[in-house]
């Protein structure tokens, strides 16, 4: 997952793939454009409406040109998180079935379903295996943010409460991959799948990709943006006689969370609930893990 265009092979693969894996970028020194679901569909929709099932190695050199320019900023999407699912293997993380994207579909409107046939399409943002961990930590969950997350097998389950109001910043993507008008992208959600997924699935083959900051977008304080291991936090809360202890992640650890599985990464830092001779328990997300020592920098 170190090459930034993946397992990429044709040169439109790998180009896209460098895109999606751009690495975040220090807000406080760069211009960000703010759109809702709206204004950014307004925004790409004289390139769309010439580029309709088009590809990136159909386009003239003038589309080329101007589709650099409308790649090139960071924006923020404000909009309501109706439903997160962790993304399939592919090319840009290298086919890894443990470091995947994480979808994020964001609408004009909150909803109390997950989407059906006569509901609106969602723009799609995406969460990358480069992003996420500098955003868990800045204490976004998503779980606290969507209504609704698709499980691995494809059935629906309630996060217990309201999409909520964010605003994402990320980079503008044209996931050309999926800018196909009679399958992927229209206005309105005709059909469910044999495999559960809704057809169409999106409004448009833009995306924000990848996410790297996540905010609410309400009064709330505003924190930088979710790691996909999502669920929320239940923090330990220390003796008043001892403090809370701390182990750090010295090789990566595979774990399985609720909604699948994860990577404990190289650097992440969690708080210990007990240890024996061979294993630590940590708390991740809303539960208890134990992992190997071994993998961590405790002697």
């Amino acid at each position: 997952m170190n090459r930034a265009e993946g397992s990429g092979r044709s040169p439109d693969t790998a180009e896209r793939n460098r895109l999606k894996n751009r690495f975040a970028a220090d807000l406080s020194k760069l211009a960000v454009t703010p759109f809702d679901t709206n204004s950014l569909m307004k925004h790409v929709a004289n390139f769309d409406a010439e580029t309709k099932s088009k590809r990136r190695k159909d386009l003239s050199a003038d589309q080329k040109r101007r589709l650099e320019i409308l790649e090139a900023p960071l924006v923020s999407l404000t909009g309501y998180l109706v439903l997160a699912y962790p993304g399939p293997a592919e090319s840009t993380n290298c086919g890894s079935v443990d470091f995947h994207d994480w979808h994020l579909e964001m609408f004009d409107q909150p909803s109390d379903h997950p989407p059906q046939p006569g509901d609106p399409t969602p723009i799609i943002v995406e969460i990358t295996p480069r992003t996420q961990n500098a955003i868990f930590r800045d204490g976004i969950r998503v779980q606290e943010l969507a209504a609704f997350f698709r499980r691995p097998d494809v059935t629906y389950e309630s996060t217990g409460h309201p999409a909520q109001k964010v605003r994402v910043t990320g980079y503008v993507l044209w996931d050309d991959e999926h800018n196909d008008n009679t399958k992927d992208v229209g206005a309105t959600i005709r059909s469910i799948a044999r495999n559960r997924y809704h057809n169409p699935w999106r409004a448009t083959a833009w995306e924000i990709h990848p996410v790297i900051k996540i905010e609410r977008a309400d009064a709330a304080p505003s924190v930088s943006a979710p790691s996909p291991q999502v669920a929320p936090t239940v923090p330990a809360v220390p003796s008043a006689t001892a403090p809370q202890q701390f182990v750090t992640i010295l090789r990566a650890v595979k774990i399985k969370i609720p909604y699948g599985e994860t990577i404990l990464q190289r650097g992440t830092r969690l708080p210990i609930v007990s240890r024996d001779a061979t294993t630590v328990t940590v708390r991740y997300l809303d539960s208890t893990y134990p992992i190997p020592i071994a993998s961590t920098d405790l002697r």
